[in-house]
């Protein structure tokens, strides 16, 4: 996958596009906004990742911390977004050869009890990390997670250029300090929005259009709708009418797998974790039968604080209760087999799972 930087700005772009226009090779159909939006129960900001990361890639948005290339628009918009980040006289080789862009890419923590770190985007060469990290609501933004990222990814990446974007609303907040090798950038939303337009906007396709007319609705009314109200716009209000689903009802299980309990983050609360009492019932089923269950979110952080928070219940049982036998842990697709028990664990390819084991597995 190539990023290249050849000095490019958005009326170049569409002028290169005119010119050298290509038959698409993408998908014919993809999954309507609103199904997606409907489907997932996203938050606001997952939402327009999920929407922006299906656009770059050219198809179905890959799962979390997983390789992906980009399409010929993706990594088009990608070198706009670079010239808009660190400007068009970048000191970068042009001919620098990307290895992966990732969505929801991990930065392994580097003490024990501390949080690894979870970037929306990443796009990754041998010598240059471009840490990307979105936001939508400025109640979301936490001082320390800016510096914290620039450490994991100097530490992941000795060597490399480590570039660090924040993407936000409006939002005014001192910029992290950096290092020797170190760059950091600040763009807003509407900044972001000329350049999904200038590389999509003429597309014709219709699942194109659905996707970047949600892209440009949901950006411009970040600073007039909230979040429940943003939702109800997209999926229109006899949609947004239906009861939910709460948090502690059963999921279907995969087809062909053993069906199993599964609750998911509350739809319209990304950030709200189920309730202790959910996590605790479901640790205490998987030790009177030994059956896997699982618990599903829109976002790696919140699962790892559902585990943590998981772990800590059990911890504080009586030293003789049978769910200490019992651990929470973060299944991951394709390192262990089966299938995900909780729609996000088959969409991202990550959830909470909850195994019995032989021997006691939380102790005080």
């Amino acid at each position: 996958m190539s990023v290249t930087r050849p000095g490019s700005n958005i009326a170049g772009f569409r002028r290169s596009r005119r010119l050298s226009e290509k038959p698409s090779t993408l998908p014919s159909m993809w999954e309507s906004p609103d199904n997606l939006w409907r489907r997932l129960k996203l938050g606001r900001e997952e939402f327009l990742q999920r929407l922006i990361t299906t656009l770059i890639v050219g198809g179905e948005a890959p799962r979390w911390n997983t390789p992906s290339e980009p399409s010929e628009q993706g990594r088009g918009f990608l070198r706009l977004l670079d010239d808009l980040a660190h400007g068009e006289a970048s000191d970068l080789d042009e001919t620098g050869q990307a290895d992966a862009f990732m969505d929801e890419y991990l930065l392994p923590k580097l003490e024990a009890l501390a949080q690894n770190g979870w970037p929306d985007w990443a796009v990754l060469w041998t010598d240059r990390v471009w840490v990307i990290e979105l936001k939508t609501e400025a109640a979301s933004h936490r001082d320390n997670q800016l510096p914290y990222y620039l450490r994991l990814a100097a530490a992941a990446h000795p060597g490399c250029r480590v570039d660090l974007t924040y993407l936000t609303g409006p939002l005014t907040k001192s910029a992290p300090v950096v290092s020797t090798g170190q760059r950091y950038s600040h763009l807003t939303w509407s900044q972001v929005l000329p350049l999904v337009e200038a590389v999509w906007g003429s597309d014709h396709r219709s699942e194109v259009i659905a996707y970047v007319d949600t892209v440009r609705t949901v950006i411009e009314n970040l600073a007039i709708l909230r979040p429940a109200q943003q939702r109800a716009a997209v999926l229109g209000a006899r949609a947004a009418s239906r009861p939910q689903r709460s948090s502690g009802e059963a999921l279907s299980a995969p087809v062909g797998a053993q069906p199993e309990g599964a609750i998911s983050v509350p739809p319209d609360g990304p950030h709200t974790a189920p309730a202790s009492d959910d996590l605790l019932a479901l640790a205490r089923a998987t030790a009177a039968d030994g059956r896997q269950r699982g618990v599903g979110a829109t976002s790696p952080t919140e699962l790892e604080s559902l585990r943590d928070g998981a772990r800590a219940l059990i911890a504080a049982l009586p030293a003789d209760d049978e769910t200490r036998y019992v651990l929470p842990w973060l299944w991951r697709a394709g390192r262990t087999d089966g299938q995900g028990l909780t729609l996000e664990g088959q969409e991202f390819g990550y959830e909470l799972r909850f195994s019995r084991y032989m021997t006691v597995q939380i102790k005080s």
